[in-house]
């Protein structure tokens, strides 16, 4: 998926979004029949109800209301898919900045929740993120993974004004990670209460260099910045971080929802 596509005509999409929604036998939403459907342009035509519909004029579907062309939908979202800038998708999708930020963030909110059940060995690790151009005003993100498998979970644990909270930090280990699992950490005390919640625990001092257990969990942050700065360079809003540690989750346990636009809308779009 590194080179651009040759997306065919808008009618062609047309079709294709209408199938998601409307299901592969195009079925009415008013009679339920397995109708004679004529396809004219941009609508199916139901000639029993004698109504015409399309996917973005359907309540249920959040391609609701869409002003863009089908084509720069699915061009908008093999650029998000592919980790393009929004710089670069505006020029390859021709349309505006805002436009292509306010796709990108539509594309991660209806996301499904991919939230893992972590078990066995487990890492975790914390790192800062920053939303202001001073120093001192970041987020803590704290990100769980098992390093045999790849997957992972990830969450806003503390700000600059609250600190790293010890209440949220063991309420996210005991959403994502099962019980008598294994869970590797660095040597911050908060980790020190884990064994109290049915867990074992390994610590290593991160200030020696002792980075060899937890290098899974420290792999999150070098992607994940380094996708974080493609998009919003380093100012964030904390929207936009969740929204985006919602979706390094489902690139890491999901990734199927990101091997072509098509497969991304069958997933997401819900047939009436």
């Amino acid at each position: 998926m590194s080179t651009i596509p040759n997306f065919a005509s808008n009618k062609k999409y047309w079709l294709l979004i209408n199938k998601v929604v409307f299901g592969e036998e195009v079925c009415c939403p008013q009679c339920r029949r397995a109708l004679q459907v004529t396809y004219i342009h941009r609508y199916l035509w139901c000639r029993t109800c004698r109504k015409k519909y399309r996917a973005t004029s359907y309540k249920g579907s959040w391609l609701y209301g869409m002003k863009i062309h089908p084509r720069q939908l699915f061009i908008l979202l093999w650029c998000w898919q592919t980790r393009k800038s929004l710089e670069a998708t505006m020029l390859v999708a021709a349309v505006s900045y805002p436009t292509v930020a306010r796709w990108f963030n539509r594309f991660r909110a209806h996301l499904p929740d991919t939230t893992p059940l972590l078990e066995g060995l487990v890492q975790a690790d914390e790192s800062y993120f920053s939303k202001q151009k001073s120093k001192q005003a970041k987020y803590i993100v704290t990100g769980v993974v098992e390093p045999d498998t790849g997957r992972k979970a990830l969450r806003i644990t503390g700000d600059h004004h609250t600190g790293r909270d010890r209440d949220v930090l063991e309420q996210f280990i005991q959403d994502t990670v099962r019980p008598g699992s294994l869970v590797v950490t660095d040597k911050w005390w908060a980790y020190d209460e884990l064994p109290l919640l049915g867990y074992e625990h390994e610590s290593h001092n991160h200030s020696k260099g002792d980075y060899a257990n937890t290098n899974g969990a420290e792999r999150i942050w070098s992607v994940a910045k380094r996708h974080m700065r493609k998009l919003y360079g380093q100012r964030i809003l904390t929207y936009q971080l969740e929204d985006l540690c919602r979706e390094w989750m489902a690139r890491a346990n999901r990734p199927e929802l990101f091997s072509d636009p098509l497969t991304f809308l069958r997933f997401t779009l819900v047939p009436c």
